[in-house]
């Protein structure tokens, strides 16, 4: 990891079910900010998270993310990362994501999800 680029706080907005060929569930979890962030200004986004039906209760599995921020000047910053979640904890995920955006480059976020709260939390850094 190199420098940090934001602090964020996402309040959850919705879900969506479907079956994938493999016969998995995909959750599509979409979030948005309260607040304008630092570099990405108001974010809307989504988690999408793979789970086989033979291990409803894993304490981890893939995740990805696709999002955008709309900046107070006007402007647009997309971004896309993969990566894992884990069981931190009661009705808690310990999300760990790298990819990129259209405003630093290569990034990697490391956040908790609080499922009681539907709050995510976390932080975004540059990396080479």
């Amino acid at each position: 990891m190199s420098e940090k680029i934001a602090d964020f706080s996402l309040k959850h907005k919705g879900n969506s079910y479907s079956r994938n060929a493999q016969g998995q569930l995909v959750s599509v979890v979409n979030w948005e900010t309260e607040g304008d962030m630092d570099v990405y200004g108001t974010v809307w986004g989504s988690l999408t998270f793979l789970q086989d039906i033979a291990d409803a209760n894993a304490d981890g599995g893939t995740v990805s993310w696709a999002g955008e921020g709309f900046l107070p000047d006007g402007s647009k910053v997309i971004g896309f990362q993969e990566g894992t979640w884990e069981k931190s904890g009661n009705h808690k995920w310990r999300l760990v994501m790298e990819g990129e955006d259209s405003s630093v480059g290569k990034v990697r976020t490391e956040s908790e999800i609080e499922l009681s709260t539907l709050m995510w939390e976390g932080t975004v850094y540059s990396r080479d």
